[in-house]
Protein backbone atom coordinates (compact mmCIF):
# COMPACT_ATOMS: atom_id res chain seq x y z
CA UNK A 1 0.00 0.00 0.00
CA UNK A 2 2.85 2.29 0.87
CA UNK A 3 4.41 1.38 -2.43
CA UNK A 4 0.89 2.35 -4.19
CA UNK A 5 0.73 5.59 -2.83
CA UNK A 6 4.53 6.56 -3.41
CA UNK A 7 3.39 5.62 -7.07
CA UNK A 8 0.94 7.59 -6.79
CA UNK A 9 2.30 10.88 -5.57
CA UNK A 10 5.29 9.94 -8.20
CA UNK A 11 2.33 10.19 -10.94
CA UNK A 12 0.94 13.54 -9.68
CA UNK A 13 4.10 15.22 -8.74
CA UNK A 14 5.31 14.35 -12.77
CA UNK A 15 1.80 15.42 -14.22
CA UNK A 16 2.32 18.75 -12.33
CA UNK A 17 5.55 18.95 -13.81
CA UNK A 18 4.52 18.55 -17.40
CA UNK A 19 1.67 21.05 -16.84
CA UNK A 20 4.44 23.64 -15.56
CA UNK A 21 6.28 23.13 -18.70
CA UNK A 22 3.06 23.26 -20.96
CA UNK A 23 2.00 26.78 -18.76
CA UNK A 24 5.83 28.09 -18.78
CA UNK A 25 5.51 27.43 -23.04
CA UNK A 26 1.98 28.80 -23.12
CA UNK A 27 3.02 32.22 -21.57
CA UNK A 28 6.18 32.43 -23.68
CA UNK A 29 4.15 31.78 -27.03
CA UNK A 30 1.42 35.07 -25.70
CA UNK A 31 4.32 37.07 -25.15
CA UNK A 32 6.19 36.53 -28.28
CA UNK A 33 2.82 37.62 -29.71
CA UNK A 34 2.02 40.90 -28.15
CA UNK A 35 5.24 41.78 -28.60
CA UNK A 36 4.85 41.06 -32.06
CA UNK A 37 1.89 42.84 -32.31
CA UNK A 38 3.34 45.86 -30.52
CA UNK A 39 5.79 46.42 -32.83
CA UNK A 40 4.11 45.66 -35.57
CA UNK A 41 2.21 48.73 -34.70
CA UNK A 42 4.69 51.01 -33.56
CA UNK A 43 7.01 50.31 -36.26
CA UNK A 44 5.59 52.17 -38.93
CA UNK A 45 4.89 54.73 -36.67
CA UNK A 46 8.45 55.71 -35.98
CA UNK A 47 9.29 55.01 -39.56
CA UNK A 48 6.71 58.03 -40.00
CA UNK A 49 8.30 60.04 -37.39
CA UNK A 50 11.70 59.69 -39.18
CA UNK A 51 10.73 60.38 -42.78
CA UNK A 52 8.96 63.50 -41.41
CA UNK A 53 12.30 64.59 -39.77
CA UNK A 54 14.09 63.71 -42.93
CA UNK A 55 11.56 66.05 -45.30
CA UNK A 56 11.85 69.05 -42.55
CA UNK A 57 16.03 68.71 -42.17
CA UNK A 58 15.73 68.60 -45.75
CA UNK A 59 13.77 71.50 -46.52
CA UNK A 60 15.97 73.77 -43.93
CA UNK A 61 18.96 72.28 -45.90
CA UNK A 62 17.28 73.66 -49.63
CA UNK A 63 16.74 76.96 -47.95
CA UNK A 64 20.18 77.32 -47.33
CA UNK A 65 21.25 76.09 -50.57
CA UNK A 66 18.26 78.36 -51.82
CA UNK A 67 19.88 81.19 -50.37
CA UNK A 68 23.26 80.34 -51.03
CA UNK A 69 22.30 80.42 -55.03
CA UNK A 70 20.91 83.61 -54.77
CA UNK A 71 23.72 85.54 -53.04
CA UNK A 72 26.27 83.43 -55.93
CA UNK A 73 23.32 84.80 -58.51
CA UNK A 74 24.44 88.61 -57.73
CA UNK A 75 28.40 88.74 -58.90
CA UNK A 76 29.65 87.16 -61.69
CA UNK A 77 33.23 85.32 -60.97
CA UNK A 78 31.28 84.72 -57.45
CA UNK A 79 32.50 81.12 -55.66
CA UNK A 80 31.11 79.23 -53.09
CA UNK A 81 30.73 75.99 -51.25
CA UNK A 82 27.92 74.18 -49.79
CA UNK A 83 27.86 70.98 -47.51
CA UNK A 84 24.31 69.18 -47.90
CA UNK A 85 23.85 66.05 -46.32
CA UNK A 86 20.89 64.02 -46.77
CA UNK A 87 19.64 60.30 -45.30
CA UNK A 88 17.34 58.79 -47.42
CA UNK A 89 15.60 60.00 -50.76
CA UNK A 90 17.71 61.71 -53.82
CA UNK A 91 18.63 64.86 -54.97
CA UNK A 92 18.19 66.35 -58.24
CA UNK A 93 20.48 68.94 -60.28
CA UNK A 94 18.33 69.29 -63.04
CA UNK A 95 20.35 71.39 -65.65
CA UNK A 96 17.65 70.75 -68.58
CA UNK A 97 14.87 72.40 -66.64
CA UNK A 98 16.55 73.97 -63.51
CA UNK A 99 15.65 72.85 -60.94
CA UNK A 100 16.56 71.52 -57.98
CA UNK A 101 14.19 68.44 -56.63
CA UNK A 102 14.62 66.35 -53.64
CA UNK A 103 12.63 63.13 -53.54
CA UNK A 104 11.37 60.48 -50.83
CA UNK A 105 10.29 57.78 -51.90
CA UNK A 106 8.02 54.69 -50.75
CA UNK A 107 7.40 56.45 -47.66
CA UNK A 108 4.81 55.95 -44.94
CA UNK A 109 4.36 59.82 -44.26
CA UNK A 110 1.53 61.55 -45.78
CA UNK A 111 3.37 65.02 -45.88
CA UNK A 112 0.60 66.85 -47.63
CA UNK A 113 -2.60 66.37 -49.60
CA UNK A 114 -1.78 63.90 -52.31
CA UNK A 115 -1.55 65.47 -55.95
CA UNK A 116 -1.69 69.01 -54.36
CA UNK A 117 1.35 71.23 -54.68
CA UNK A 118 2.07 73.50 -51.77
CA UNK A 119 4.36 76.60 -52.03
CA UNK A 120 5.95 77.50 -49.29
CA UNK A 121 8.43 80.00 -50.10
CA UNK A 122 10.68 79.24 -53.24
CA UNK A 123 9.77 75.69 -52.59
CA UNK A 124 7.39 73.61 -54.09
CA UNK A 125 6.15 70.77 -52.11
CA UNK A 126 3.95 68.16 -53.15
CA UNK A 127 3.05 64.41 -52.39
CA UNK A 128 1.89 61.81 -55.01
CA UNK A 129 0.12 58.37 -53.48
CA UNK A 130 2.34 55.26 -55.37
CA UNK A 131 0.32 52.51 -53.86
CA UNK A 132 -0.22 51.98 -50.13
CA UNK A 133 2.81 54.27 -49.91
CA UNK A 134 3.84 58.05 -51.10
CA UNK A 135 6.26 59.86 -53.14
CA UNK A 136 7.05 63.04 -51.75
CA UNK A 137 9.20 65.73 -53.51
CA UNK A 138 11.00 69.61 -52.67
CA UNK A 139 11.18 71.46 -55.75
CA UNK A 140 12.82 74.71 -56.10
CA UNK A 141 12.06 76.09 -59.69
CA UNK A 142 15.21 78.48 -61.25
CA UNK A 143 14.14 78.45 -64.69
CA UNK A 144 13.07 81.88 -64.94
CA UNK A 145 16.09 83.24 -63.32
CA UNK A 146 19.04 81.06 -63.45
CA UNK A 147 20.52 79.09 -66.09
CA UNK A 148 21.95 75.75 -64.19
CA UNK A 149 24.66 73.49 -65.68
CA UNK A 150 26.55 70.99 -64.15
CA UNK A 151 30.35 70.66 -64.72
CA UNK A 152 29.61 73.31 -67.77
CA UNK A 153 27.12 71.06 -69.46
CA UNK A 154 23.26 70.19 -69.50
CA UNK A 155 23.90 66.84 -67.52
CA UNK A 156 21.74 66.05 -64.93
CA UNK A 157 23.47 65.27 -61.49
CA UNK A 158 21.07 62.66 -59.32
CA UNK A 159 22.52 62.68 -55.97
CA UNK A 160 22.03 59.83 -53.35
CA UNK A 161 22.40 59.56 -49.62
CA UNK A 162 25.37 61.32 -47.70
CA UNK A 163 27.08 64.29 -47.52
CA UNK A 164 27.92 66.46 -50.25
CA UNK A 165 30.50 69.33 -51.07
CA UNK A 166 28.59 71.24 -53.81
CA UNK A 167 30.46 74.07 -55.37
CA UNK A 168 28.71 77.03 -57.21
CA UNK A 169 29.90 79.21 -59.79
CA UNK A 170 28.47 82.13 -61.55
CA UNK A 171 29.90 81.59 -64.37
CA UNK A 172 29.29 85.40 -65.67
CA UNK A 173 29.50 84.83 -69.73
CA UNK A 174 25.67 85.35 -70.16
CA UNK A 175 24.96 88.92 -71.33
CA UNK A 176 22.85 91.34 -68.92
CA UNK A 177 19.37 90.78 -70.69
CA UNK A 178 20.08 86.46 -69.80
CA UNK A 179 19.35 84.43 -67.13
CA UNK A 180 22.62 84.09 -65.10
CA UNK A 181 24.41 80.91 -65.60
CA UNK A 182 25.67 78.99 -62.68
CA UNK A 183 27.48 76.03 -63.03
CA UNK A 184 27.59 73.43 -60.38
CA UNK A 185 30.01 70.95 -59.29
CA UNK A 186 31.01 68.29 -56.39
CA UNK A 187 34.01 69.30 -54.62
Amino acid sequence: MFDMIKKKNKMIKSDLQAQIWVETAIYTLIGLTLISIILSVAIPQVQKIKDRSIITQTSESLIRLNNEILEVSDVAGNIRIFYFSFDKGTLLIDSTNDHITYTLENTNYKFSEPGQAIPYGDIVYKTELHGKKYIVTLDIDYSKVVDITFKKTSENKLLHPGVYKIKMENVGDNPADQKIHLDFDLV
